[in-house]
């Protein structure tokens, strides 16, 4: 299984608004995606300009796969196109959950 956590971060919430819709296009498509058991984007509730994004995939081929798509082709344009002010997103390995809750 592989989790992909992060953020980005852009300059103002409008840049926040401008990539709204290829966000919501962006998970209404992914989770349609064969290996994708979770995907989602939220605003932090403590930064109004960072998009969390929380992601697990059943292996890394899956992954591979949901990079090729064109709905992320057109996610990675208009988050090119906006005027970010940084990003951190990782993959991690995960062997298995603990449900908490």
């Amino acid at each position: 299984m592989i989790i992909v956590g992060g953020y980005i971060d852009m300059q103002s919430e409008a840049e926040i608004a401008s990539i709204l819709e290829a966000g919501n296009e962006m998970v209404t498509q992914t989770l349609k995606e064969t290996g994708c058991v979770d995907y989602c984007f939220a605003i932090d509730i403590g930064n109004s300009c960072r998009i969390r994004l929380f992601e697990v995939w059943i292996n890394q081929a899956a992954l591979d796969a949901h990079m090729q798509t064109p709905h992320m082709a057109v996610f990675m344009g208009a988050i090119m196109g906006a005027k970010r002010a940084g990003a951190s997103v990782s993959a991690y390995q995960a062997s298995g959950a603990t449900k908490l809750m």
